[in-house]
């Protein structure tokens, strides 16, 4: 894997920057009524979502967090508030994911209302913590591991429980709509052959159901 030296450009900004993009398409899409197909496609696609979101946060809080506070005991007052944020997100995520799956069996605009309500919470929830996290957490989490952490942490937390069908689906979330800097970051962590493989095996398909989330919102896969 590669070392990151920047703190602008690592997995978690990928990851950051995938977050942020789906919870501006479904603050749109949400506003007005849609077929049930599409209905349906996007609560599928918010509880996988929150689900990858979940995973991410438990990394952080039982692997990275730790680790750094552990080389730097000086961060620990802004790891205390990276918990405390994961928190707060986490009550929103839990209210998001109860609405999303209200709807998937209530075609109702009340229903739709509530989750469009609750996408603009979680926004509210999740946009300033990761803007906190790129601006004062990474860097100093980039300049306190070395490699033998950033082994430690992908083996042990990053992809640990992961599917294979997680894995490659969070490769093409990653690579929708992505600019050229962020797509170098995700191709420097992944083996060209491996990234064909899953390219192959989850492209297609990943496309076909971005369209059906999101029609005309739906971007171009890198």
């Amino acid at each position: 894997m590669a070392i990151p030296t920047d703190p602008d450009l690592t997995m978690n900004t990928v990851i950051h920057r995938a977050l942020r993009r789906d919870l501006e398409r479904l603050e749109v899409v949400t506003r007005e009524p849609v077929p049930d197909a599409q209905r349906l496609a996007l609560c599928r696609h918010v509880t996988w979502m929150l689900d990858i979101l979940h995973h991410h946060h438990v990394s952080e809080d039982e692997g990275v967090w730790p680790r750094l506070v552990a080389k730097r005991p000086d961060a620990a007052p802004l790891v205390e508030q990276m918990n405390a944020e994961h928190h707060a997100l986490a009550e929103a995520s839990d209210a998001f994911r109860a609405a999303s799956d209200a709807w998937s069996t209530d075609a109702s605009d009340d229903a739709r209302q509530r989750v469009h309500d609750a996408v603009v919470t979680m926004q509210g929830a999740t946009i300033p913590h990761l803007d906190h996290e790129e601006r004062e957490a990474m860097p100093v989490v980039v300049d306190a591991f070395d490699e033998a952490d950033w082994a430690y942490l992908d083996k042990n937390y990053f992809r640990k429980g992961l599917s294979l069908a997680d894995n490659g689906w969070s490769l093409m979330w990653f690579m929708d709509a992505v600019g050229p800097e962020h797509a170098a970051v995700v191709r420097s962590e992944v083996p060209p052959p491996v990234l064909w493989l899953m390219t192959r095996g989850f492209g297609k398909r990943y496309d076909r159901q971005a369209v059906a989330r999101w029609g005309p919102l739906a971007g171009t896969r890198a």
